[in-house]
């Protein structure tokens, strides 16, 4: 337990300080009189944070413990991030930390109407983004890369090494994702963006998050700006192990990727049929690839589109984007992998036994506990979806708009059917906001941990 105080003593403490940056931020946009919503919980956490975790015995992490440090760790940020909205008076504790928890998670689903924020507020929610896209525990082993650092990363679902270790995968990671942000707001900005508008809308889009500051989103932005943030979103969607053979000139090895190929040919294929149902070619590919990458940026009323369009956009909620990307949903790699899996399957069941049969996936052999595994995670993935579903059909919606609100929320995605939450459907989407980001195994084995090993 005192190992468990300790990293969360951490993760406030570096929670505390990035809450810093909008405190300061709000002095420079003329809002000095909101900066106390800011510096009050940021001098809390730091000071809170730095005792615990000065007190408390570091200690060795198993994996178990680490899994729980994971998925305590998003739930306090949560928390945390939520105080601003309370002490400023913007919305209500629950609103608040749904808020929050649909920042750190890259989800997008917002409680407010944008037009009626100060300006340091609406950068508080795209920070938060930002934050989470490149996920609480590689920003906590860039910055202290502590001990039981390796079963901390496997806690946050990343099993990616773009250096020998992982305290430099991690600073790696966050260059990357530095550089790609500023270029993104560049992007955005060249194409005809404020720079205010410009500055939020890269730091979600390349953190796959959604929020915008504009009441509407991207509907009625100039076509420029919205081909401009479909390439940003694509680099937020795209894992950073790519980007990282990019910026060493690999570009054979990017351009070969399965994984990018088919993520391209799922936004291709949304893009057509929401053509087809009558959507401009670039809001067709705009709302495919915010869809596939999980982003969430809306230009259209999805309750206008057809009943096959919403069914091809749930399918698309559900795929995701690149694994060790800022996306979420069920990754594109596994749901090639599931079809090849299949497909395994029927070669081996009509093959004589004394036959091996194998398949391969971006060039390796895949094995049979690793087409199994990603198998059963796909089908838990379905299941909590499944569940989800029906407790929405219970409180009295329709099946279509129940599944799509769920895959919404585990998925991390942005795009809603559902306008108007009551508490309970916001406590339910709550919690799969949570269990989405983690990928579900860390929040099970929470809800399993007894304290032994």
């Amino acid at each position: 337990m005192g190992a468990l105080l300790h990293y969360m003593g951490t993760i406030t403490l570096c929670t505390g300080m990035v809450m810093l940056l909008p405190a300061l931020t709000s002095v420079f946009m003329d809002e000095a009189e909101l900066s106390y919503a800011f510096a009050l919980p940021a001098a809390a956490c730091i000071a809170a944070g730095y005792a615990v975790y000065r007190l408390s015995p570091r200690g060795e992490l198993n994996l178990r413990m680490a899994f729980a440090v994971s998925a305590l760790g998003w739930a306090l940020v949560a928390l945390i991030g939520s105080l601003p909205y309370v002490l400023s008076g913007v919305l209500s504790p629950l609103d608040a930390y749904f808020e929050a928890m649909a920042g750190f998670t890259t989800t997008g689903i917002t409680m407010v109407t944008p037009g009626e924020l100060p300006r340091s507020m609406l950068f508080w929610r795209s920070l938060t983004q930002w934050i989470g896209g490149m996920g609480i525990v590689v920003l906590f082993l860039a910055l202290f890369a502590p001990a039981g650092a390796a079963k901390l990363y496997t806690a946050e679902a990343r099993t990616e090494r773009l250096e020998p270790s992982l305290a430099r995968t991690a600073r790696r990671i966050f260059y990357i994702y530095t550089y790609l942000t500023l270029a993104g707001i560049l992007l955005i900005y060249l194409s005809g963006s404020s720079v205010f508008e410009a500055v939020n809308h890269g730091l979600t889009a390349i953190s796959s998050g959604g929020f915008s500051p504009r009441d509407d989103s991207y509907a009625g932005m100039p076509e420029s700006v919205k081909i401009a943030t479909v390439l940003v979103m694509l680099m937020g969607g795209t894992s950073f192990a790519l980007h990282q053979r990019w910026l060493e000139g690999r570009l054979r090895d990017v351009l070969h990727s399965t994984e990018l190929r088919a993520m391209l040919v799922f936004v291709a294929a949304g893009a057509a049929v929401l053509y087809a149902d009558g959507v401009s070619a670039v809001d067709a590919v705009f709302t495919s690839m915010s869809a596939v990458t999980t982003t969430g940026f809306s230009v259209l009323e999805l309750s206008s589109l057809s009943e096959v369009s919403k069914y091809v956009l749930l399918l698309l909620l559900l795929v995701g984007g690149g694994y060790g990307s800022t996306a979420g949903g069920l990754k594109v790699i596994r749901v090639v992998a599931c079809l090849k899996a299949v497909l395994w399957f029927l070669r081996r069941s009509t093959s004589p036994r004394s036959r091996i049969v194998r398949t391969k996936l971006q060039g390796r052999v895949m094995e049979e506990e690793e087409m199994l595994a990603v198998v059963l995670f796909t089908l838990l993935y379905l299941i909590f979806i499944g569940i989800g579903t029906g407790v929405f059909v219970y409180l009295g919606h329709d099946l279509l708009t129940s599944a799509f609100t769920v895959a919404t929320a585990q998925g991390n995605n942005g795009l809603v059917l559902l306008t108007e939450y009551q508490t309970v459907e916001k406590l339910v989407m709550l919690f799969y906001m949570w269990l989405g980001r983690l990928e579900l195994i860390p929040v099970l084995i929470l809800f399993m941990w007894r304290g032994g090993r």
